[in-house]
């Protein structure tokens, strides 16, 4: 693909803060919104009820995404070097 991007963005958070917040996603059948349990709850318990937890959050999927991440950092930084942007 010969992707050549003008910036590349790395945000950087601590595993263990990543995993909880991916731990505490939920998602709004209905609505399709987006919440997280602890930084933003649904206000209404009608909401609170029906909420879903999205499959690819159990801590075995989360587990090896943060593997491939730490695997493929290297690369992104070797190849991206100039453009990155540590945020």
């Amino acid at each position: 693909m010969r992707i050549k991007p003008s910036a590349v963005f790395i945000f950087e958070i601590n595993e263990e803060e990543s995993k909880r917040r991916l731990n505490n996603r939920r998602i709004d059948p209905i609505t399709g919104v987006h919440y997280n349990l602890e930084v933003n709850p649904p206000s209404d318990e009608q909401t609170s009820t029906r909420m879903i937890e999205f499959k690819e959050d159990n801590e075995a999927v989360i587990e090896k995404k943060c593997g491939a991440w730490k695997n493929s950092l290297p690369l992104v930084e070797e190849s991206f070097r100039s453009q990155i942007q540590n945020v």
